[in-house]
């Protein structure tokens, strides 16, 4: 959100939010905001893994997206009842930078050009989040969420294939709305074609191209 800014408001206004932020550390394992809890305002990680999830009537977590570096959270409980409509959890010792709603409001009405980038912002999550939903194989939908964790948390330093942080199988699981063995056997599969290799609980992508195609893939069930 800081190169955001930059990109789409005046020094002068840069300024005003830096006046009024807040920098929040968090340790691993930990609440940003909970589900439920009213919005105070807009978070952006400065630095960290987090975990943005709702939870289900039978108490299931459903993983909405995973964020990082740069990522801007909390922004969906803007509107309605303006209470958070998903709990924002760290999966790594956290910063944040904390812009309070009434500094948000003032900075978004007095900035069309923000207010419309932001705009298009929402509208590419909200697109994703109805894609993610699309009738496919679970197989893709787990492609996809190799790519999700490899794209938003990035390679390893040491290693441009490998995950620097792979998610849990369970989170995986809460990802594409399955079972935690599916995601096993799914994950055994994608490890015997050669598309990724499994080294205990990392992963690291042995075929791109192929992971993107079975990501990409459309087949809707019948």
């Amino acid at each position: 959100m800081d190169s955001f800014l930059k990109q789409h408001c005046s020094k002068e206004w840069q300024q005003f939010v830096d006046f009024h932020k807040v920098v929040f550390e968090f340790e691993a394992n930990s609440y940003i905001f909970k589900e439920g809890e009213p919005v105070k305002g807009l978070y952006i990680v400065n630095n960290g893994k987090v975990k943005v999830f709702s939870t289900a009537e039978d108490k299931k977590e459903i993983i909405i997206r995973l964020a990082a570096d740069g990522s801007v959270i909390g922004h969906r409980g803007f509107g309605g009842d303006w209470n958070y409509p998903v709990s924002a959890f760290s999966y790594t010792k956290t910063k944040v930078t904390f812009i309070p709603i009434d500094i948000f409001n003032i900075l978004a009405r007095a900035n069309t050009e923000f207010t419309y980038q932001l705009m298009m912002f929402f509208a590419e999550e909200l697109r994703q989040s109805e894609e993610k939903n699309n009738l496919v194989p679970v197989k893709n939908k787990i492609a996809q969420a190799i790519l999700m964790n490899f794209n938003v948390f990035g390679p390893d330093a040491k290693d441009p294939l490998k995950l620097s942080f792979t998610i849990s199988r369970k989170d995986y699981a809460a990802i594409v709305n399955t079972t935690y063995e599916t995601v096993i056997r799914v994950l055994s599969e994608l490890n015997k074609e050669k598309v990724i290799e499994l080294e205990a609980k990392s992963i690291r992508i042995s075929d791109y191209k192929k992971l993107v195609s079975i990501a990409n893939q459309r087949t809707v069930s019948k």
